[in-house]
């Protein structure tokens, strides 16, 4: 064992001190060949810093280009995906004629998917990252890349929709009913694939019969009313298929209940 710990150290200490002279006093050649080589073999961290100074020694010169696509790529095998986003960007619009222009194109979306946020955070990045990926199909509908695009796009769509659906139903476990109703309904429309819809559309009709519960006897009749109005809302998109039959049900009955109350 104590020989084997002794040969891993030596060849560690061996391959960097090969790789400090490459650095110090290898040719240009020398070192663009080394850093294809880190760079199939992952080794990123050791191909990054020669392919940045590459970049300078072959600058104006057509093996740039190459140079360049494998920089950015270095940054996305490190995970460094802000840096690589913005290498594959300006890989485009410094080599728009290049072959790799598409593959750049769809590396730079990626990244952005990369970079969206879990469904508990903000947003934000998200909806830039499903934008990015959609920009890509637009420009290229026959690239091979589209089926994965919208693979991703549809990841990231069902991650905005849970967001949606945990914050609609936040402001109905907090009491805020009102907003609950806003909240739940605003979810609704704007996302006709919404996951738990049924839920959503019954949480709509409890807040709005809590509400009008809590509101003042001069709102409580206009509110009810609204009540009933959601009640015939659900009815008619769920019908009896809905597991939160019997608790509309329950609502329509009591609704009605405290109208004719009203009434006398």
């Amino acid at each position: 064992m104590r020989y084997f710990i002794y040969l891993i150290l030596f060849l560690t200490a061996t391959s960097c001190s090969k790789y400090q002279t490459l650095v110090k006093k290898g040719t240009p050649q020398e070192k663009l060949d080394a850093a294809k080589k880190y760079y199939e073999k992952n080794d990123y961290l050791r191909a990054q810093p020669l392919l940045e100074e590459l970049l300078g020694l072959y600058y104006g010169r057509k093996e740039r280009e190459e140079i360049y696509y494998l920089y950015a790529q270095s940054y996305f095998g490190n995970e460094e995906y802000l840096l690589a986003g913005y290498h594959f960007n300006n890989f485009v619009q410094t080599y728009g004629l290049s072959p790799k222009v598409e593959e750049a194109s769809y590396m730079s979306a990626v990244c952005s998917f990369k970079k969206a946020m879990p469904y508990e955070l903000d947003q934000t990045p998200t909806n830039a990252a499903i934008s990015s990926l959609q920009t890509f199909i637009n420009q290229y509908p026959n690239s091979t890349y589209v089926e994965d695009c919208n693979l991703k796009i549809d990841q990231l769509r069902a991650r905005i929709l849970v967001k949606v659906y945990e914050s609609a139903k936040l402001y109905h476990s907090l009491g805020y009913f009102q907003s609950a109703m806003v909240s739940c309904t605003n979810a609704l429309e704007d996302f006709p694939d919404m996951i738990n819809r049924s839920e959503l559309s019954y949480l709509v009709v409890d807040a709005s019969y809590q509400y009008a519960k809590n509101s003042v006897a001069a709102k409580q009749t206009e509110r009810y009313e609204v009540t009933l109005k959601k009640i015939k809302e659900f009815k008619k998109e769920f019908g009896d298929s809905s597991s939160f039959q019997k608790d509309i049900k329950r609502i329509s009955e009591k609704t009605n209940q405290e109208l004719a109350i009203l009434n006398n």
